[in-house]
């Protein structure tokens, strides 16, 4: 059962640009459905309002959890995750100029996100690579 009803889903997705907040995976062409993201948890008294719901394909959802901060593994200090709401995704993360296809952390903030979410798991590499293969990475870049 969602934590939202279809209208809220359907403003959630469409502010997303209809991909995950966290690594830009489009839902275009998922088979899964994406969950929608508690980004302070419930568990941490974070609340069902827009403003802190994210849209997030199911690695990403997976693997924050309930965790809000991580390590940033340059400088050995925890900080906050990247908050789609409060975070600019261009201040944060930027797509490798040697593989289109693979995420770097340009703070400390986009780092731990990226080691905590894993987000360049081999299998959303491969994913984004197909991506690229059917001319829709554009999708992510923008």
């Amino acid at each position: 059962m969602s934590v939202v009803d279809e209208a809220t889903r359907t403003t959630l997705e469409a502010r997303a640009g209809h991909r995950c907040e966290y690594c830009r995976l489009p839902m275009r062409g998922q088979v899964a459905t994406f969950p929608i993201d508690h980004i302070t948890p419930r568990t941490r008294q974070g609340r069902t309002e827009l403003d802190n719901l994210a849209v997030a394909c199911p690695h990403c959802n997976a693997r924050k959890w309930i965790h809000t901060q991580s390590v940033d593994p340059v400088t050995a200090e925890e900080v906050e995750l990247f908050h789609p709401r409060h975070d600019r995704w261009e201040d944060h993360f930027r797509w490798s100029a040697a593989d289109a296809t693979i995420l770097e952390g340009i703070s400390a903030k986009g780092r731990a996100t990226i080691g905590r979410l894993e987000m360049n798991d081999p299998n959303l590499i491969d994913i984004r690579r197909l991506l690229v293969e059917l001319d829709l990475l554009h999708n992510l870049q923008t």
